[in-house]
């Protein structure tokens, strides 16, 4: 009878409810974690057991994995005068958070959909503090901001080593980032650290960091360091940084509290003193803050004209060979720039007095003694040819800033002895008398006699009494205007041809240049094709202003076929510089994809460049 009973009210009553009774809330379980202190997170529909909710949720600093659902159907019994039932049915949706850094987040409303109509949960809001261990499997904070740089608990953290807060323009300032990771955490980095800062250069950053392990508040880290350099291309008080890098990796987790009832269970994990909970594998995303670093102007007072624009601390020496030639056979001089400062800004020194001399834009090589690259020596080679007998090569002077002394110091390259056999072309000079005789008197003419005879003859065409239209010569001596005339037409016809082939060779020069500029803008390109393309399209351009063969003109010549100030007339330097050095680097060189500010600082430079005006 009671089985009966309950067929006939399932049958009679409510078997369901309606979509207006549809109800739907989200909530944690805590609202005030510690970093890594794993919390459950849910999402509660009432009136169903059949709704559909975004299995990614994605709030910064939060990670957020969806477990599952877990639906429950209650039979409500009705026994008043109406008599009759209905099915309560409910379901939850449960995620799972861990906190990677401190701070106040909002878990934006989330839609549900059921039976195709949309309803909306509210915002849910939790606060996360740096806290520490927390008991058996607990875990430290993630790397925000007011943990960076101070330990404090966080799991990973980032913070800039900037030996001097400041610096000159031109002054190449060592770095390095420090990479901080909890020894409870198994990371593996994916990609180098990638420096931002307006109004600075970064150097390549050394591929090879330095490991150790480091405590830091009492706690134990995996410390990864790189080291690179930073140049100020701009007075000022500039900011450096953030530097972020991005790892996988998988962090200890705290046991999550989970709500029953009414109540949190917070029974402990019996096995969390033998076995660390970890998350599932994510990217994690670890920021080094900005640092303030300020830059000061070079002085302008006592600036010497062999200045480049380098600054640091450098010697020079110069020597040459052969030190026995013939007149017009070359010599190579040998130029070292040897000490600490930013090697892309030393330039070839000058010569002082080539009189006498023909000589020819140096080769270029640079041998460093550290991984960045602003220790080391720079070397030239130069050839020149002697035009006639010399004794020693020409002096060299290059000039450059100390930022220790705040002064700048020009150095002297002394020439080297040579013995150069043979001399220049004889100037021809007048001829002179007989040695010890008077200065040769002129022939004196024949006496002309009183009277003259009439002559039938005639020495030249006129001997005969031909009439003169009749005579060759006459005619001869006719054709010389028309032979004039006919050269002149044709002078006009080869310079008229050689400007149009002029012209030509110009619109070729810019087509070129456009696919140098072109190769510059791709984002694929690799570091040395950057500095080749960039190098290119500056000797196009000068070619152009100058008519000379691009192929013809280095660096000092290209920066003299505009009106260039300082600032960029170094930039210029330098990447010629860089592209030699890339060249020097060989294959290897060629092949390390170009960094998005290298991109940038090259088509700065050569956007300059194109906006100075050409040279008178």
């Amino acid at each position: 009878m009671l089985a009966a009973a309950l067929c006939l009210w399932l049958c009679c009553g409510r078997t369901a409810r309606a979509d207006d009774d549809i109800k739907v809330s989200a909530a944690v379980a805590d609202d005030d974690v510690d970093v890594g202190q794993e919390v459950d997170f849910t999402i509660n529909v009432e009136g169903t057991n059949d709704a559909q909710v975004p299995e990614i949720i994605n709030v910064d600093g939060l990670l957020i994995t969806y477990v599952g659902p877990s639906s429950q159907t209650q039979i409500m019994f009705g026994w008043g005068l109406g008599g009759g039932g209905h099915f309560e049915q409910s379901v939850v949706h449960t995620y799972s958070i861990v906190p990677q850094r401190a701070g106040d987040y909002v878990i934006p409303a989330q839609d549900v959909v059921v039976n195709g109509k949309h309803y909306t949960t509210q915002e849910v809001k939790l606060r996360v503090g740096g806290g520490g261990s927390s008991g058996a499997g607990g875990a430290a904070g993630g790397g925000g901001a007011a943990d960076a740089g101070t330990g404090n608990g966080a799991l990973y953290f980032a913070e800039f080593v900037v030996p001097q807060d400041t610096a000159y323009i031109g002054e190449a300032v060592p770095i390095e980032v420090r990479i901080y990771v909890d020894r409870r955490v198994t990371a593996q980095l994916l990609e180098l650290p990638e420096i931002k800062g307006e109004g600075f250069t970064v150097q390549k950053i050394d591929n090879k960091p330095v490991e150790s392990e480091v405590t830091r508040n009492g706690q134990t880290y995996d410390m990864v360091s790189y080291k690179t350099a930073i140049t100020g291309i701009k007075a000022g008080t500039l900011s450096l940084g953030p530097a972020t890098l991005v790892a996988e990796a998988q962090l200890p987790v705290a046991s999550p509290r989970r709500r029953l009832g009414g109540m949190f269970d917070d029974f402990p994990d019996p096995f969390g003193q033998m076995m660390q909970q970890m998350s599932p594998p994510q990217q994690i995303k670890i920021t080094a803050q900005p640092v303030q670093i300020t830059v000061k102007p070079l002085p302008a007072e006592g600036q010497p004209p062999s200045f480049s624009g380098a600054v640091g601390n450098f010697t020079l020496t110069a020597t040459a060979k052969p030190g026995m030639v013939e007149a017009g056979d070359p010599i190579t001089i040998t130029a070292m720039i040897e000490g600490t400062g930013d090697f892309d800004r030393v330039t070839a020194p000058e010569f002082a007095d080539a009189s006498g001399w023909r000589t020819y834009p140096p080769s270029v090589k640079f041998d460093g003694d550290d991984d960045v690259g602003i220790s080391g020596t720079k070397t030239f080679q130069i050839a020149v040819i002697p035009q006639a007998g010399q004794t020693k090569t020409p002096d060299l002077v290059w000039s450059y800033f100390d930022p220790e002394k705040g002064q700048y110091v020009t150095l002297t390259g002394k020439g080297s002895p040579v013995k150069v056999e043979g001399a220049a072309q004889p100037v021809a000079t007048p001829v002179m008398a007989a040695q010890g005789g008077p200065s040769a008197a002129p022939t004196p003419k024949p006496a002309v006699a009183d009277i003259a005879y009439i002559r039938a003859d005639s020495d030249g065409w006129g001997r005969t009494f031909e009439p003169v239209y009749e005579n060759r010569l006459f005619w001869a001596a006719q054709g010389g205007p028309l032979v004039a005339l006919l050269a002149f037409v044709g002078v006009q016809v080869v310079r008229k041809r050689a400007a149009d082939g002029e012209a030509r060779l110009r619109a070729q020069w810019r087509r070129e240049k456009d696919a140098a500029l072109a190769t510059m803008q791709r984002r694929d390109v690799p570091e040395g094709e950057l500095y080749e393309a960039a190098a290119r399209a500056l000797r196009l351009d000068a070619a152009i202003q100058t008519g000379r063969a691009p192929e013809t003109l280095d660096g000092t010549e290209v920066a003299r076929a505009r009106e260039l100030d300082t600032v960029i007339a170094t930039q210029v330097r330098r990447l010629f510089d860089q592209q030699a050095e890339v060249l020097y680097a060989g294959a290897s060189g060629r092949r390390v994809a170009a960094s998005p500010q290298a991109r940038v600082d090259v088509m700065e430079t050569v956007k300059g460049y194109e906006n100075a005006k050409p040279a008178v």
